[in-house]
């Protein structure tokens, strides 16, 4: 999993109000090349939650990246030194094994071979409340992921989540 994953990902777990950034548990960090782009890494650095991105590399062994944000201005017209770090940082640092850690829960989800398994338990989910449109029934909840793509087909996930 590549950090640019990573600072796009955050715990979904019902009542979950602060599941960003998810902390790593790196046991196998492994680097892949990859082509540079300082275009698509200009464009892509207003995307970025700098502080978390930051923590990411630092807890996979790369600590290169400077502790502030630098301003878009000067990503803009930044050397090609300091590209280089974030493209590193954000495109060839993988976390092949570990696992994500929820800042609020402490829930762990692993990754194994790269990919994150960010997948709920039944208790965690929030429910879903479907209408079959077929039968005019009375709405149905959903408890599970399972559940839901079973009924796909006669159901408009309405989502709602009450605070």
């Amino acid at each position: 999993m590549r950090l640019i994953t990573h600072n796009m990902l955050s715990c979904n777990i019902k009542g979950v109000k602060n599941g960003f950034p998810l902390k790593i548990e790196a046991e196998k960090v492994i680097e892949k090349e990859v082509d540079f782009n300082p275009d698509f890494l200009r464009h892509m650095f207003a995307k970025i939650e700098w502080k978390a991105l930051v923590e990411a590399a630092r807890s996979m062994g790369y600590a290169e990246l400077p502790e502030d944000s630098p301003d878009a201005t000067v990503i803009e017209s930044a050397d090609e030194t300091f590209l280089r770090k974030l493209h590193h940082a954000l495109l060839e640092l993988h976390l092949e094994e570990g696992a994500l850690v929820c800042p609020e829960t402490g829930r762990k989800f692993p990754v194994n071979k790269g990919i994150p398994n960010m997948l709920l338990h039944e208790d965690e989910v929030k429910q879903t409340v479907c209408i079959d449109l077929r039968k005019g029934n009375e709405p149905t909840r959903i408890r599970s992921p399972k559940d839901r793509v079973l009924m796909q087909d006669v159901c408009i996930d309405l989502s709602l989540q009450v605070p």
